[in-house]
């Protein structure tokens, strides 16, 4: 049986190696830490927080919804902590800022950029998993919810990089969902809100084959209410 050790940097800048039974190693793309980053997060640390926050955490797919304006009205303030290109060490690295305001909720939907710079599965889950942890420690009346990765079209989609990633979706996903299970969690499965009968975003709800249409994030909320989760 062979036994997979994973060495997490402390620093979001340095490589990461996964070792398998102390041969090859593999190099991990653990980068996250530039321009457009570092500017989200020095916006992020300017704005003032607001009591019983409302937290959508995540990438550009989170960054890109109006969630203010479609909740507007909504019981306790919403605020969007989305960055594009940020993948699980980068949401990782930026938690304190969040957890200061102690918020009511979190939902946490990431996923696609781990899969797009290769992270194993297990890195990625490494992450969630310490996000989580780290909720539950320094703001332990947060309510947390994980959402599923979204698939992509990669009918739609130019960049090589994304190319053979959406097979992988569902994998990521299944191991999400027991995570959520294990942190006895809500896991929120929105997958079936935006993809086809093959298993790939709908194209006429995406521009580009990996983000989605404005309309498509009332969809998005509205199921959020059904479901109480809002």
């Amino acid at each position: 049986m062979i036994r997979t050790k994973i060495f997490i940097a402390t620093c979001g800048l340095l490589g990461i190696s996964l070792s398998v039974n102390a041969q090859n190693e593999v190099k991990v793309d653990s980068n996250y830490a530039n321009s457009y980053y570092q500017q989200r997060v020095e916006y992020f640390n300017k704005m003032p927080h607001v009591k019983n926050e409302v937290v959508f955490l995540g990438n550009s797919i989170t960054e890109r919804g109006e969630w203010q304006e479609i909740l507007s009205g909504y019981r306790y303030p919403i605020v969007n902590r989305g960055v594009g290109g940020d993948n699980s060490f980068g949401i990782l690295a930026r938690m304190e800022e969040i957890l200061n305001a102690k918020p009511k909720a979190i939902f946490l939907m990431d996923g696609i950029n781990d899969l797009f710079r290769k992270l194993p599965y297990e890195v990625s889950i490494y992450n969630y998993r310490r996000i989580i942890r780290m909720i539950k420690s320094k703001s332990p009346k947060t309510k947390i919810y994980i959402e599923s990765a979204l698939p992509i079209n990669e009918e739609m989609t130019t960049a090589a990089y994304t190319k053979g990633r959406n097979k992988m979706v569902p994998v990521l996903n299944e191991k999400i969902k027991q995570l959520a299970k294990e942190e006895n969690i809500p896991y929120i499965d929105i997958v079936p809100l935006f993809s086809d009968e093959n298993g790939n975003l709908k194209k006429e709800i995406t521009p580009d084959g990996v983000h989605l249409k404005a309309s498509a994030y009332i969809t998005w909320v509205n199921y959020l209410k059904e479901q109480k989760y809002l």
